[in-house]
């Protein structure tokens, strides 16, 4: 009996942990997004195709590559330009690639706030990412599945434009969702600089 006590209680203080950590991501989420939106508006040239595709924002020594929308999960969440442990405890983040090279994967933690409903996604339904200087990319859903958490290759090597994933709950398998850019031209624009002299 006190061992069965012993474990219910570990496991309260466990899903309290768990809870606190998300409450706290999720209000991180919402302060970078304000901050991203705002530096991304203030952009005399925002939504405008931009020259720098590498551009990020920095908000408090942090690096944010844009602002990914799933308007489905109604979600729109700031993107971290790289990745590290203690960075996907604030938001999702870059895991690699680009959307130049047509091959970009954002990873987050499977919180409710961040990717913990990206498996009820559905072909057809429709993600778009903002990138740093307010340039708009839409992608479709084209499939979702579950892959084993060792597939490092299969993640980060596809002939899908993007990819979003993340742990299933025990971190044995990854949540995967596949989606293609609709206009293949956006991912290399052409930027008219003749009217810029």
């Amino acid at each position: 009996m006190l061992l069965g006590s012993l474990i219910l209680a570990a496991g309260l203080i466990l899903f309290g942990y768990n809870r606190r950590t998300e409450y706290i991501a999720g209000k991180v989420s919402d302060e970078a997004l304000e901050a991203v939106q705002e530096q991304i508006d203030q952009n005399p040239h925002a939504g405008e195709v931009g020259s720098d595709k590498e551009s990020t924002i920095k908000w408090q020594d942090t690096f944010y590559f844009g602002v990914l929308t799933i308007p489905k999960l109604d979600l729109e969440l700031p993107v971290q330009a790289d990745w590290s442990y203690p960075k996907l405890r604030k938001t999702p983040c870059v895991y690699t690639g680009s959307i130049q090279d047509g091959g970009l994967v954002i990873l987050a933690h499977n919180y409710k706030r961040h990717f913990g409903r990206i498996d009820s996604l559905s072909a057809g339904d429709v993600v778009q990412v903002t990138d740093a200087t307010g340039y708009k990319y839409e992608y479709l859903v084209e499939e979702v599945f579950t892959m084993n958490a060792t597939d490092v290759e299969e993640m980060t090597n596809s002939s899908y434009d993007l990819t979003l994933f993340t742990c299933t709950y025990g971190g044995k398998a990854r949540v995967t969702v596949r989606c293609v850019l609709q206009n293949k031209e956006d991912r290399y624009p052409v930027i008219d600089d003749s009217n810029s002299m």
